[in-house]
């Protein structure tokens, strides 16, 4: 899944929904969140007026930070684009400002109830993670620090037939949290991955 992560398949050489179709140029598009397009090439989405900046050593193919969005939840602080080999938009990363000040997480994990409810509601029941983290890590006030270290787990999955979605906890350190939501348009993730793997075979 998306180890923090996620992915969709083809129709006859084509994608199923959105199509990435070579024989006829400019692949189709379908909605995205944030009112984006799958499939969409970077030049048409700075034509929206969202300022990109090029992420550099992603393993998701050419990758911004994108700004200036026209559309994005109230806490957000920014975004990430992944466009793979073939300049068509397959992954989508949000993530949160801070919220500091918070080692127990409570602000940051009402949040995160909220967001999931929201995204249970559109597409269905998710498989939860949420794993407290042994020792000193059970305990409420170390829960970042739990998240922090990898000890404490608490992430939701969901899958339809075209997504993968994740929305997970991160901290930055013991009392500082934000939260993350990764969508993965799966027929282009499959097209991305045979990409990717020519083009390894092609330098080897």
């Amino acid at each position: 899944m998306i180890s923090r992560r996620s992915a969709i398949y083809l129709l006859t050489g084509c994608t199923s929904v959105a199509v990435h179709c070579e024989a006829f140029g400019k692949p189709e598009t379908v909605a995205a969140p944030l009112g984006l397009q799958w499939g969409a090439p970077s030049e048409d989405i700075r034509h929206e007026g969202i300022e990109l900046k090029a992420v550099h050593n992603t393993d998701y193919g050419v990758s911004f930070t994108a700004v200036k969005m026209s559309k994005s939840l109230s806490d957000q602080e920014g975004a990430m684009l992944s466009f793979g080999m073939n300049d068509a938009l397959w992954r989508i990363l949000i993530f949160s400002r801070n919220y500091a000040n918070d080692p127990s997480g409570v602000a940051l994990i009402a949040r995160y109830a909220e967001l999931s409810a929201s995204l249970k509601e559109k597409y269905g029941k998710p498989r939860i993670f949420h794993r407290l983290g042994d020792s000193i890590y059970s305990e409420s006030r170390y829960f970042l620090s739990g998240i922090r270290g990898g000890d404490t787990k608490w992430f939701s999955n969901f899958s339809t037939a075209d997504l993968n979605i994740q929305i997970g906890l991160s901290a930055s350190d013991g009392s500082t949290g934000s939260w993350h939501i990764i969508y993965e348009y799966k027929p282009l993730e499959a097209a991305f991955e045979k990409s990717k793997k020519s083009s390894e075979k092609d330098k080897l």
